[in-house]
């Protein structure tokens, strides 16, 4: 754990953490929109028109229908996030632009998704809350998770220099 809070010591890692919050932010548009896009394809008729769908209407949709609208969404978002990932955020974006790389990256992020689907699926149908404030909340709690498996396991340029301490796929 003191790896984790060291590293914000270092200049370069906390201009990383901040291109990573623009590029988070960019990743959780596409999330949104592609989410709100499945959900209002499913229910339209529900709605006077797509900007409903966010202040409500008294439509709730099935559970199984807003887990999926969200892994669609998380799915794009993260594709889109790798790419900038390795060419905008991190100084060493080139380490994790191999087939490892990718494949760690995939692996990282499914966990991501995993705490994604099963914070929704708390926020949204155990507790009742509101399905975007569930969203946001679990995206900020999962953005921080991403920097730093992003940042010490696949973005990390010590990882080729020390086989020691990498994680083997």
């Amino acid at each position: 754990m003191k790896n984790i809070f060291s590293m914000f010591k270092d200049k370069h890692a906390v201009i990383e953490f901040l291109k990573s919050m623009a590029v988070g932010f960019f990743s959780n548009a596409v999330d949104f929109l592609l989410t709100a896009l499945f959900l209002y394809a499913y229910g339209h008729e529900h709605y006077d028109g797509f900007l409903q769908l966010f202040t409500g209407g008294g439509y709730e949709p099935p559970t199984s229908i807003y887990i999926t609208a969200n892994v669609i969404g998380f799915v794009c978002a993260i594709l889109v996030n790798y790419l900038l990932s390795s060419i905008f955020v991190f100084k060493y974006g080139n380490v994790g632009k191999t087939k490892k790389g990718f494949v760690k990256f995939l692996l990282f992020s499914l966990l991501g998704l995993g705490l994604t689907s099963l914070g929704c699926y708390i926020g949204y149908d155990v507790l009742g809350c509101n399905p975007w404030l569930t969203k946001i909340v679990i995206q900020c709690i999962v953005f921080v998770y991403n920097f730093i498996t992003r940042r010490l396991f696949i973005f990390n340029v010590d990882l080729i220099r020390d086989d020691e301490n990498t994680i083997n796929l």
